[in-house]
This record gives C-alpha cells, sequence and structure tokens, in this order.
C-alpha cells in the first residue's frame, strides 16, 4: 500500500488566504521586531546605569509604521541634543541604510562605548533578517495582487465579450 498522495488534489487555498497568510507573518514579524526594541531599550537603560555619562551610548532605535500595506521599518538614528533659546532639546539624526537590508554600522558606532556597538551590531543581524523576510513577503503579496487583478479582468472580458 502507498502512503503517497495523489498528484491531482486540488487545494482549497485561496488568494485571500495567501494574502490572509502574510498579514499574519507580517504582524508576527512586527511583534518580533518590537520584542527585540523593547529588549534594546531596557538594556540601554541598565548599561546607563551602569556608566558614566560619556560612555551611555547615544544610537536609537525605532519601529516606523506604515499607513499601506502593513508595512514597517526598523530604524537606527543617533541621539543629540540642540541648544535653543537657552534650552536644550533632544534630536534624533536618523541613518540612511543604503540598498540592502542591513544598515552600515561602520560610521554610526565609531566613538561609540564596546557594550553600545557590540548591542546594536547583535540586533541588526536580527533586524536584517527581520527586513528580508518582509521584503520577500510584499513581494509575494504584490505578485498574488497583480495575478487577482488579471484574472478578474480575464472574467470580466468573457462577461462582455
Amino acid at each position: 500500500m502507498s502512503s503517497e498522495q495523489p498528484v491531482n488534489t486540488q487545494s482549497t487555498l485561496t488568494e485571500q488566504d495567501l494574502l490572509h497568510w502574510i498579514e499574519a507573518r507580517c504582524d508576527h514579524l512586527q511583534a518580533q521586531a518590537k520584542v527585540l526594541v523593547d529588549d534594546y531599550w531596557r538594556q540601554m537603560k541598565s548599561q546607563r546605569q551602569k556608566h558614566s555619562k560619556s560612555e551611555s551610548g547615544r544610537i536609537g532605535v525605532r519601529i516606523r509604521c506604515r499607513e499601506n500595506q502593513r508595512a514597517f521599518s526598523i530604524e537606527w538614528y543617533r541621539m543629540a541634543t540642540l541648544r535653543q533659546n537657552g534650552q536644550t532639546k533632544p534630536i534624533a539624526q536618523y541613518v540612511k541604510k543604503g540598498r540592502g537590508y542591513r544598515y552600515p554600522l561602520g560610521n554610526l558606532l565609531k566613538g561609540e562605548p564596546a557594550w553600545e556597538a557590540e548591542l546594536v551590531e547583535e540586533l541588526e543581524t536580527e533586524f536584517a533578517y527581520i527586513r528580508q523576510q518582509l521584503d520577500r513577503l510584499g513581494k509575494i503579496r504584490d505578485a498574488v495582487q497583480r495575478y487577482c487583478r488579471v484574472i478578474e479582468a480575464d472574467a470580466n472580458n468573457k462577461f462582455i465579450g
């Protein structure tokens, strides 16, 4: 007796099922990124209490949500202060990621404490993996949506003609 599945089995998976799965995976990746970002800030706070102000670290990270397609990005920035009218205001100088999935950390980490550089590099490896997955899921989503539009257009043309 063979335990192989017949080759011509019809699947009940629809295009909408695929789109919902992609949405769920993106939500999962965002939750995973949030845990990592929260952990980064927890570790930053802990390290700042252990070190002098000059060794406290100035690199920040955040998740920026996009309105369309449930997308988000993970962004690094340098924290600085601006003196204005005798007051100091915190500002964030965002770092450009470039074309790949990883941020170029060399210049960003110059002059930063070793503990912070290690933490940033470790997390950036995980963030790059998340960015890569998001990019691929987005490409699958776009392809499925294009496919649906073509199928819908073909169906409409059959009814008209």
